[in-house]
């Protein structure tokens, strides 16, 4: 049996990022989705920033190899790739984790985190079972229904996504 950490957003304050590891679907000519995201974090290891169903899951795992999903397409997976945001502040240190909800009238979940750095902040998000990696981008009409809440470290570390950290 493999036992794998779940971590709280809160864990993550204080942490240099010093790299970041994704893993993207491809089929056909489809454009790629990004499948997994890992923040490799100073003192703590890579980080899984996964979408289980609903809401967002962090757990301590090393990355993946690239891998076949006959006939459905393949996994590749690269080190700080230039297309996803957070690579951009490898090298600086998580000030703040905030929780981020989406709450429509109708329903309501935990739908990721915002990272602070020193030089901004990037939202992680699980949205219809997709990961979504933002960094000063709109993302449409859902954006009314995303609200921000405290920061977890000062908050006294409540875990993110529902509990499961």
């Amino acid at each position: 049996m493999i036992d794998i950490e779940e971590l709280s957003g809160a864990g993550l304050v204080g942490r240099r990022l010093v790299g970041v590891t994704a893993a993207w679907h491809h089929d056909g000519d489809d454009e790629p989705s990004l499948l997994h995201l890992w923040l490799h974090l100073e003192g703590l290891g890579p980080v899984l920033f996964h979408t289980p169903s609903t809401g967002l899951s962090l757990r301590a795992e090393q990355p993946c190899a690239p891998y076949s999903m006959a006939p459905y397409g393949s996994v590749r997976v690269a080190d700080d790739p230039p297309g996803v945001p957070v690579t951009g502040f490898v090298g600086q240190v998580v000030r703040s984790v905030r929780e981020i909800g989406y709450d429509d009238g109708r329903v309501g979940f935990p739908a990721g985190l915002a990272l602070g750095f020193p030089g901004g902040s990037v939202r992680l998000l699980a949205l219809v079972d997709e990961l979504v990696v933002a960094r000063d981008r709109h993302l449409g009409a859902v954006e009314a229904h995303l609200s921000e809440g405290p920061d977890l470290a000062a908050a006294g570390g409540v875990p993110c996504a529902g509990g499961r950290g």
